[in-house]
């Protein structure tokens, strides 16, 4: 029984350990570099990053699309059209989620 707890702890920690750490308070101006998913939006696009933490994207997106995995750079925007998600991301810069410092 203790070695299967002791697995058990393991792979909690394990688990654990490959999330990134994202920060919780997100104010205007901030800068931010995230890695997720590129999903649809009422408005804008959205990164979808983690779990399921939501971000609406302005600006340009390049060549992504629906479904695409990607690093953002950019500021957290003061003022958005954008009405979904937690925060709104200025982008700027978008690549390939392996460019991701």
């Amino acid at each position: 029984m203790r070695g299967l707890m002791a697995v058990g702890v393991v792979l909690v920690v394990l688990v654990a350990g490959c999330k990134e750490n994202l920060p919780t308070d997100l104010n205007p101006g901030q800068t931010v570099v995230f890695r997720g998913e590129i999903a649809a939006g009422a408005e804008c696009p959205m990164l979808v990053v983690g779990t399921n933490r939501r971000f609406s994207l302005t600006g340009d997106i390049g060549s992504f699309k629906i479904g695409d995995r990607v690093c953002v750079k950019g500021t957290i925007a003061e003022v958005s059209i954008c009405m979904a998600g937690e925060a709104t991301i200025a982008i700027t810069e978008i690549g390939r989620e392996d460019s991701c410092p």
